[in-house]
């Protein structure tokens, strides 16, 4: 009988430990999902602080970006319309080339015919 007694001392010794050593492991996992807690209520503030950066910084773009093309409207309203009044320009020269021309041929033309009639 010896043996079943020592058997059951080692059984309930092995209870006792193994009770000790869950409750020093479910202290440590409490701890540990404490700490992840608190970590990812730190990510959470600093992912809500970065996104409300990311869009001030957002606004702030934007706001320059219509200021600066605002500005450049104006630049090439004046451009395009010096760019029209230069064509306008070149589109008469080329009118007159033409007229000059049209006359040229004309006169020409009136040789040659007179020419062919004698």
């Amino acid at each position: 009988m010896g043996n079943i007694t020592d058997g059951i001392e080692t059984i309930c010794k092995d209870i006792v430990d193994g009770h000790e050593d869950r409750k020093k492991f479910i202290h440590d996992v409490k701890k540990d999902v404490k700490d992840i807690k608190e970590q990812a209520g730190t990510i959470t503030e600093d992912a809500r602080k970065f996104m409300g950066d990311c869009k001030k910084s957002h606004k702030e773009m934007a706001k320059n970006l219509k200021e600066d093309l605002s500005k450049n409207r104006e630049g090439l309203i004046k451009d395009v319309g010096l760019l029209r009044k230069d064509f306008q320009k070149s589109q008469k020269a080329v009118r007159s080339d033409i007229e000059g021309a049209s006359k040229n041929w004309n006169e020409m033309n009136k040789t040659l015919r007179g020419k062919k009639a004698k």
